[in-house]
């Protein structure tokens, strides 16, 4: 799983989906305003197998 802290790259406009081409960079691409480290991303790893640990990144 990753958690982001925005949807799309506000100032390339990378990932920016067509419905959203027109509207302002900032305040659209963080809905949820969740903010991961210093707007970084956590990924959470697991595995099916219950002996493996769940581990996480934040990038």
């Amino acid at each position: 799983m990753t958690i982001d802290s925005s949807e799309w790259d506000g100032g390339s406009g990378s990932w920016k989906p067509i419905e959203e081409q027109d509207l302002p960079a900032h305040r659209f691409a963080t809905p949820t305003e969740v903010t991961v480290g210093r707007w970084g991303q956590l990924n959470v790893f697991a595995c099916p197998v219950p002996s493996h640990p769940h581990s996480w990144s934040i990038q």
